[in-house]
């Protein structure tokens, strides 16, 4: 299932986050399962905290429809929680 192709705003924000390189957009929750979930659940790994206020402010990500929602994690956070793992994400940007 390409998520990009289905939400337009998953795509979107993919490209606004593509100018931070040390940023990871990850896709988790129940779009994963479902084709109506109530919410596009993201994850964002980042280094430098600016990175996600700048991402944030690109675009009105939690008044599409279904809304975008944000996590933000640095890579240590998401290691001690294994957050990937635990949510089956699956990665949006880097490729």
């Amino acid at each position: 299932m390409d998520l990009r192709r289905r939400w337009p705003i998953l795509d979107e924000l993919c490209e606004c986050a593509a100018g931070f390189p040390d940023v990871e957009i990850w896709a988790f929750g129940s779009m994963l399962r479902s084709e109506r979930p109530r919410d596009l659940d993201i994850l964002i790994i980042y280094s430098c905290r600016e990175d996600v206020a700048d991402i944030r402010k690109m675009g009105l990500w939690e008044l599409s429809l279904p809304p975008v929602e944000i996590i933000a994690m640095t890579r240590g956070e998401e290691s001690h929680y294994d957050f990937i793992k635990i949510t089956n994400a699956r990665r949006l940007i880097p490729a």
